[in-house]
């Protein structure tokens, strides 16, 4: 009886466990970096590679509020690329579009949320309980913890900052969304240059499907 529940219980963490994968759609003069999951569009000297940044956001206990996206931008040309959060656009399979979240609006979405931990700095468990849980989960997933520390200054440090892109030069972050990616069976990153209409095609487009 007891080995049984026991077998109930592993078995119920580890579907918890499981989780989507946002996986690139090949698009004309596209590269896809299978291992990365990011694809790479190279137009008018400007290169662009996305690609999911889910993994990096486990940690948070968002519970799929928040998604990510790595971006590489890599100025090719000789004059000066700028680098706005404007420049992104996130529009799911059933059109509903959504704007890039300011790394400010990600942490206050983590504070609200994660009302297991102390406050930072002081930041860890809040009850042993938890922790043994967070030990137990881990153990069978090795993936995602049950709770896990959290350290809201990388929030900043891992966004995509904006500015001059000089010359032959690149930068990369992480763009932040609001949006559910469980729930969806597709989106796309839309990349606007400075001076594109939102009404006009994308200058970038990055279609991504959910598995």
């Amino acid at each position: 009886m007891k080995q049984s529940l026991f077998s109930f219980v592993i078995c119920m963490f580890l579907i918890t466990g499981c989780s989507h994968k946002v996986v690139p759609v090949p698009v004309e003069s596209g590269v896809i970096d299978s291992k990365q999951l990011a694809q790479t569009i190279a137009r008018e000297n400007i290169s662009i590679t996305a690609g999911s940044a889910e993994s990096q956001l486990y940690s948070y206990n968002l519970d799929g509020a928040v998604s990510a996206f790595s971006l590489v931008i890599d100025n090719l040309g000789n004059g000066e690329v700028a680098v706005d959060p404007g420049m992104f656009l996130l529009v799911d399979d059933e059109g509903n579009q959504y704007f890039p979240l300011t790394p400010e609006k990600v942490k206050e979405i983590i504070s609200r949320d994660s009302y297991y931990l102390i406050p930072y700095p002081y930041v860890g468990f809040y009850y042993l309980e938890d922790y043994e849980k967070s030990s137990f989960y881990n153990t069978f997933t090795s993936e995602k913890p049950y709770y896990y520390e959290v350290y809201p200054q990388d929030i900043y440090t891992k966004a995509l900052a904006g500015g001059t892109l000089i010359p032959k030069a690149k930068m990369s972050g992480l763009v932040y969304f609001k949006i559910n990616l469980n729930a969806k069976k597709g989106v796309k990153l839309l990349v606007y240059k400075p001076g594109t209409s939102k009404s006009a095609p994308a200058d970038f487009t990055f279609p991504f499907k959910i598995e």
